[in-house]
């Protein structure tokens, strides 16, 4: 029996870096206690960057424990009664894709998602998503990366320079990661948009 708290639900894993929740268990999950974006494991907990609650990992935590333990059930209870009990073959093959699926394809990181993470990577050694950091983190890493642009260039003009700048310069990583800070923090559709072709021109 699982009880009190626990790192689970592992998702977007990329670099050896991965969202975790950290739950309040009583076998199933039934608390909510932190969000991390885990960097490294180590004996007592995880190291990493606290971000927003994840809704994929929340449902990861949640449904892998209830999955796999109907799985396993179905599994063992067919190979105890398959002389005598044909018809249990027929839960145990619907229950492995399932466990297959929550434990080794939900929550998988996307193209577009390693691109953008890559680019921060570059920039901070954090492979993240700007949404999902916390307010006064985002503004944080936005304010470093623009006096560092703004001591180099002198301008702010980074959300022009970006449009035509090839992907392998070496100052792309920090425009990219200017503007997409810069979109979540005052959400404009079309330098969304135009993030997004970025991203896929470049995959």
């Amino acid at each position: 029996m699982i009880f009190g708290t626990v790192f689970t639900g592992q998702v977007k894993t990329q670099n050896k870096q991965y969202i975790e929740t950290k739950v309040f268990c009583l076998i199933i999950p039934l608390a909510l206690v932190t969000t991390l974006l885990v960097t490294e494991v180590v004996a007592n907990g995880r190291r990493g960057l606290e971000i927003k609650s994840n809704r994929t990992s929340i449902i990861a935590a949640t449904i892998r424990p209830l999955i796999s333990l109907p799985c396993l059930f179905a599994v063992v209870a067919y190979i105890a009664n398959y002389d005598t009990i044909q018809w249990l073959l027929i839960p145990a093959l619907l229950a492995i894709p399932l466990f297959v699926y929550v434990w080794f394809y939900f929550g998988r990181t996307t193209k577009y998602e390693r691109f953008v993470r890559e680019q921060f990577g570059k920039q901070f050694g954090f492979y993240f998503m700007p949404n999902w950091l916390k307010p006064y983190d985002l503004k944080s890493k936005f304010e470093e990366l623009k006096k560092i642009y703004i001591s180099n260039f002198g301008t702010s003009d980074w959300k022009e320079k970006i449009i035509d700048m090839p992907y392998y310069n070496e100052e792309f990583p920090l425009l990219y990661c200017l503007t997409s800070l810069e979109n979540t923090i005052n959400n404009k559709p079309e330098t969304e948009k135009m993030l997004k072709n970025i991203a896929e021109t470049e995959n």
